[in-house]
């Protein structure tokens, strides 16, 4: 391909997994880097054009890897785009056709609460939260609903260690739950009987990811014949556990902040 490409302008998006900050320049990482004639550094206009981020950009999947070569005038060529979800060579085409890549609100609730982690430091939440990304990404739907249910667990534990709480003497999620409730004072939100309807009805939602978890998920392991999982209902756990997760955070940031002014 020729680099008779044209330049983005400041409106157009052409962000790909697979760039990089260089000395000074954008790298592309699957860009082959031995020999003369190729290089790694691209430029906004081969990334705009490159079918790679367009799947990226349009699909929003970061699951494929090309076999790319750049050299140092501009020209580039894609020999081939790999899936490494189906383990095949694929195309923009048939990538729009995929049913696997998550859907635009998960991938906005996702990003919303890796935020909030990423800017208050609950730094093995924002892990747990990548894991249960990827896994879900990559097909693994059992560790995607154990890992979206861990960064539940990461949350509330943060949140009694940042306030010098005891943890409960059972770590179970419910009773990490019931410990949460207490120390960022949840009841006194508003006294109102239905807010008091709404706090036990997140007991029983706890409950049953908790047992979501034993049932569908994989951190007890896998038996010979494990469960079958759908890409639903995991995609259903990350969806609660960040949305669970957000409120709490948010209410332990406000309970931080009035308790600091």
């Amino acid at each position: 391909m020729s680099n008779g490409l044209k330049e983005p302008t400041e409106q157009e998006d052409f962000s790909c997994h697979l760039q990089d900050i260089g000395m000074g320049t954008l790298i592309c990482r699957a860009a082959k880097q031995t020999g003369n004639n190729n290089t790694n550094e691209v430029t906004g206009a081969i990334c705009l054009d490159c079918e790679v981020g367009k799947v990226f950009r349009e699909v929003g999947c970061d699951a494929i890897t090309p076999k790319i070569f750049i050299n140092p005038h501009g020209y580039y060529r894609i020999y081939s785009i790999f899936c490494k979800i189906r383990k095949i060579n694929t195309n923009l085409k048939f990538c729009k056709k995929c049913e696997l890549p998550t859907s635009e609100t998960t991938k906005q609730i996702v990003s919303t609460t890796k935020s909030l982690f990423e800017k208050y430091d609950f730094y093995s939440a924002f892990q747990d939260i990548e894991k249960a990304r990827i896994a879900f990404r990559d097909g693994n739907f059992e560790n995607a609903i154990t890992r979206s249910i861990s960064l539940i667990e990461s949350t509330m534990r943060i949140c009694h260690e940042d306030l010098n709480k005891p943890l409960p003497d059972k770590k179970s999620l419910k009773d990490l739950w019931k410990s949460t409730r207490s120390i960022l004072e949840f009841d006194k939100i508003d006294t109102k009987e239905e807010f008091t309807f709404v706090l036990n009805a997140l007991n029983g939602l706890i409950i049953s990811l908790s047992g979501m978890r034993s049932a569908l998920g994989d951190a007890h392991g896998k038996g010979k014949y494990p469960p079958y999982t759908s890409a639903s209902i995991a995609e259903l756990s990350i969806n609660v556990s960040c949305s669970l997760a957000t409120v709490i955070i948010r209410r332990f940031i406000h309970l931080k902040g009035t308790n600091n002014e």
